[in-house]
């Protein structure tokens, strides 16, 4: 075979190999994008928090004052900040928020409750388990506060769900075992869950559009060669070699 023949062959095997990377990336993508269920990706809306707004408008800025239990942040990240926070937002907006029935606050009120419910039931954010991980008491603060303040901690709780649940493209990993600990890291650095998978898109990418333009050069440089004359260095035909 010719060294031309040789190329080609080669190059069809190579080209085949990468084009089936570059597929499988294609095809991860899209997979990558949905491993949050549906229901959880949209088991909040901006609408929720609209309502949470409206209750917080119509508090009194000053008088009387709660007394509630509430989760401080501290070094816990968002994902386990929620997790932890989350079961408070219900028991501040069941206990401690009562309107007169029928009227828009009491409306606004139990949708809310029915929106945190519905996150527990549809397994959005689990329950705490008690068999590997410690009760975030450690992270637990009684606050005495106005009832718009009160609200407002809860409402930022609920912005955290949705941030997290809408920028996020992997299954989120609830386990909070060693942040909930007393001997928990003292910060914690949490990139975005995605970051891994798309960097690692990132590359891939790169590594297809690179390998496609080195076989197209190559391809090209070997037909410019193949279609060259044969030159013979010169001074060759001057002295030919005598027959024997």
């Amino acid at each position: 075979m010719s060294q031309m023949t040789h190329y080609k062959t080669g190059h069809i095997i190579h080209k085949t190999k990468v084009k089936s990377l570059c597929i499988l990336i294609l095809l991860y993508i899209p997979l990558s994008m949905m491993e949050i269920p549906g229901p959880c990706r949209h088991s909040i809306t901006k609408d929720h928090l609209l309502q949470m707004k409206s209750l917080i408008n119509i508090q009194l800025r000053n008088g009387c004052t709660i007394t509630y239990k509430f989760i401080e942040r501290k070094h816990l990240s968002l994902v386990c900040y929620v997790k932890a926070a989350l079961p408070r937002v219900l028991e501040l907006l069941s206990k401690r928020f009562h309107y007169a029935q029928g009227s828009e606050a009491a409306l606004s009120t139990l949708t809310l409750q029915n929106l945190i419910l519905n996150i527990y039931s549809q397994h959005c954010v689990p329950a705490l388990n008690e068999e590997l991980e410690e009760d975030p008491v450690a992270f637990e603060r009684q606050f005495t506060d106005s009832p718009m303040r009160a609200l407002q901690r809860a409402k930022e709780v609920l912005d955290l769900y949705l941030e997290l649940i809408t920028h996020t493209h992997t299954v989120v990993d609830w386990a909070c075992e060693a942040e909930y600990s007393s001997h928990g890291p003292a910060a914690i650095t949490e990139p975005p869950a995605s970051t891994v998978s798309a960097g690692l898109l990132l590359v891939l990418g790169i590594y297809c559009f690179i390998d496609r333009k080195i076989l197209q050069g190559q391809l090209q440089r070997l037909a410019m060669e193949s279609d060259r004359p044969d030159v013979r260095p010169q001074g060759e035909d001057m002295y030919p070699l005598s027959s024997s």
